[in-house]
């Protein structure tokens, strides 16, 4: 996920040098969504201990989506005006803080304050994060934004696949896991502040935190909200991998089950980013293209596992769905912010951030409610029939001129 920004020229690098930031800022973006997913595999634990429906699972998971919607549109270009360092080491601490409310959980209460703390910490990081990877990168390429997306993935992948190792094999892993989370954070603190700070002019903090009104690119509206079912369709299956699918591939098995159920997330988004990392030339187009046929293709595969209860058949579906998945996003991004005019590529791409995260937080909600008043199966079922027709109705978006 990155924005469009002018290169600023650096102070003179003290500490890291500008490759060495750039590789750090992708590994600090990779570390926030490991912490963004960490808590997947261990939902069905809390819900045991603390006997919440699924209904309340899914709204867990919102929280922390309409956190980050918050501090995008309320720090978005914060860091354009204060500084990348300072708002990374802000995001940083407030992560520690989420992280250790988490590992001091005594109640779903806390579960919804810690998502909140991490959505405010993960929202206000992530513009920073993206301005810093398009300022240290190489002139004239474009190793920021796939670097963006690459950490996104592998990084939702490795904190979902971890989770569910230490859930399985550790000792305590519901304080383990956001002990070990916390110490990564906490030794990135001073890497962030030994890289240089590539912006130089610095406003007042008033204007700074001014509201940014996400805008759909004028004369592109028709043509805006079709594309958007690009975002709507790759964010949807994301919002319930992140969500439901623990808990489904968890009762599809009975040796290791906690281990099984971090590996949804980490099957998706790992073969997702390696798709991004190894097709990332591929026109946009094609992307979309071929990205909704393979979902099409790998949801009806995870239907057919979910109604046999077949978890070699639902694990290679979320495979070939993960390659999709990537292919997507990855197209939908070039496509939609190619909409916008120059200035108003930063509003464009805040409105692509607000369509993706509601896509993956209104229909995790909901299907979380018909779990509840049906059954797990039921809900998965309607999960694919709904995000099959956004896949399709993506791929025909490609074809308006």
């Amino acid at each position: 996920m990155t924005t469009e920004l002018v290169r600023p020229r650096l102070q003179r690098e003290r500490g890291l040098s500008r490759s060495g930031s750039f590789w750090l800022i992708g590994a600090v973006y990779a570390l926030f969504l490991m912490a963004s997913t960490a808590p997947s595999p261990m939902y069905s634990l809390y819900q045991q201990r603390w006997g919440f429906t699924n209904t309340v699972l899914t709204e867990v998971f919102a929280s922390y989506s309409v956190a980050i919607l918050v501090a995008l549109l309320l720090c978005g270009s914060l860091s354009d005006h204060i500084g990348r360092r300072p708002v990374l080491v802000g995001a940083l601490l407030v992560e520690i803080a989420a992280v250790l409310v988490l590992a001091l959980a005594s109640g779903v209460g806390w579960l919804f304050a810690g998502r909140v703390l991490q959505g405010l910490a993960t929202g206000a990081a992530t513009s920073a994060i993206s301005g810093a990877l398009l300022d240290f990168q190489r002139p004239g390429t474009s190793r920021g934004s796939l670097l963006n997306g690459v950490a996104a993935a592998l990084g939702m992948a490795g904190g979902s696949l971890l989770s569910g190792v230490l859930v399985q094999f550790a000792p305590g892993p519901m304080v383990t896991t956001y002990l070990l989370l916390a110490f990564g954070f906490a030794v990135a603190v001073p890497l962030v502040l030994a890289m240089p700070e590539p912006v130089l002019e610095i406003s007042s903090l008033r204007e700074a935190l001014r509201p940014r009104r996400p805008v759909v690119p004028a004369g592109q509206g028709g043509r805006f909200a079709l594309m958007s079912t690009m975002v709507l369709a790759s964010w949807t299956v994301g919002g319930m991998f992140m969500s439901l699918a623990p808990s489904v591939a968890k009762g599809m098995v009975h040796d290791n089950p906690s281990l099984i159920s971090g590996l949804p997330v980490a099957v998706l988004a790992g073969v997702g980013g390696l798709t991004q990392l190894l097709l990332a030339r591929w026109p946009a187009a094609r992307a979309v293209r071929v990205g909704a046929a393979l979902m099409i293709i790998a949801l009806a595969g995870v239907a057919a596992a979910v109604v046999s209860s077949h978890a070699d058949l639902f694990f290679a579906a979320a495979a070939v769905l993960g390659i999709g998945w990537g292919l997507m996003f990855m197209g939908a991004f070039r496509m939609l912010t190619g909409l916008a005019a120059p200035h108003q590529r930063a509003g464009t791409a805040a409105m692509i951030y607000v369509v993706a995260y509601l896509s993956a937080t209104v229909p995790a909600v909901v299907l979380g409610y018909i779990s509840t008043v049906t059954s797990l199966t039921t809900a998965a079922l309607v999960f694919t029939a709904a995000a099959a027709l956004f896949a399709a109705l993506a791929a025909m978006s490609t074809y308006r001129r």
